[in-house]
């Protein structure tokens, strides 16, 4: 074991070629590539004796019986924590950005979702926005649009400008009057309050009040989460993937499923993203995400902040992800957006 440790900085050398070299190829590392790519004096025995221990410490794994080896998430983890520092972009990647997100905007929101359109565009993994606004936002007015069948999209107005709609059943098909009544007696009770405030009110209207309406207020109050979630702002982007991407994971159907199914699952990846608020920079590996849905991916977060709002960056990716980039430019376009002037007419 002593002799083990001893030798731990050659391995964590070796295996940080090997997880390099498996980000840049996509294809599982063989001593012999190891030793051809970085044109090492040590032979393939050598080099093939370094990764079987570093395989059996759980840092890589193989694939198949006969393939090279690939990491683990523990191999990634010890890569990822070996990055020391933010390398800078390109001249192009930098212009690139500046021209994108460096100009004077009407809406904070709008370069918001510029932000994360650019971070999918330049990495091909989906990228993610989440802004926390200063100014705290007040119900203008709820509205219940019934729809054919049980069926109805809430709708609420806040000041400043935005809209939350989302899509409710209830238990039974109630009469347009009833679902009108309803609607403008949760109005009365929440309109001109804070999202917060409006919350705490919605819940008082639910132990307060029975029959019909007590049914619609509870179906309403089902998607509190979204409807009243104070001051976040949301927005995630995915580029087209196809069979000749570079993100070979990504084109997998199994992540194809897993992806569909998370951006469906909006709640989902907001909360995991305003658990890291308090964190400048979160990288989290596989399993490490603690989310069953995330189990196959990276995630890896970046806090900016604005005169208008504090939020988070993202990139969500495969685990075989490009790490020194996507950090670059995290911490590029944060930079942009604390730059950014918000103004209009």
């Amino acid at each position: 074991m002593v002799v083990m440790r001893s030798a731990m900085p050659d391995e964590i050398g070796v295996l940080r070629k090997v997880v390099a070299l498996h980000i840049e190829t996509g294809q599982p590392v063989s001593s012999r590539m190891v030793k051809s790519f970085y044109r090492l004096g040590a032979s393939t025995a050598n080099i093939r004796k370094v990764l079987h221990q570093l395989e059996e410490m759980g840092f890589l794994y193989k694939p198949h019986v006969s393939a090279g080896r690939v990491p683990s998430d523990l191999g990634y983890r010890l890569y990822v924590d070996g990055i020391r520092g933010v390398s800078p972009l390109s001249r192009r990647l930098a212009d690139r950005i500046q021209r994108k997100i460096g100009q004077e905007w009407n809406d904070v929101r709008d370069v918001m979702s510029v932000a994360s359109n650019l971070l999918s565009e330049l990495t091909s993994y989906m990228g993610l926005t989440v802004g926390v606004f200063h100014k705290q936002c007040v119900v203008e007015r709820f509205d219940i649009i019934g729809l054919e069948g049980n069926g109805a999209f809430v709708i609420l107005r806040l000041v400043p400008d935005m809209v939350r709609k989302v899509y409710v059943e209830f238990p039974k098909i109630y009469s347009p009057r009833i679902v009108e009544r309803a609607a403008q007696m949760i109005n009365e009770r929440i309109a001109g309050h804070s999202l917060e405030k409006a919350s705490e009110r919605l819940e008082s209207f639910l132990r307060d009040s029975a029959g019909i309406e007590r049914e619609i207020a509870e179906a309403v109050s089902s998607e509190g989460e979204y409807l009243f979630d104070w001051g976040y702002y949301f927005k995630y982007d995915l580029k087209e993937i196809d069979e000749s991407s570079e993100n070979q994971e990504l084109a997998s159907p199994r992540m194809l499923q897993r992806l569909v199914r998370l951006m469906g699952e909006r709640s989902l990846i907001l909360n995991v993203l305003k658990s890291r608020m308090a964190e400048d920079v979160t990288v989290t590996i596989g399993r490490e995400n603690k989310v069953e849905e995330l189990e196959d991916f990276t995630l890896v977060t970046r806090r900016f902040a604005n005169p208008e709002c504090n939020g988070i960056l993202g990139i969500l990716g495969p685990t075989r992800m490009t790490y020194t980039l996507v950090l670059s430019l995290l911490d590029r376009i944060a930079e942009e957006l604390y730059r950014v002037q918000v103004g209009g007419d």
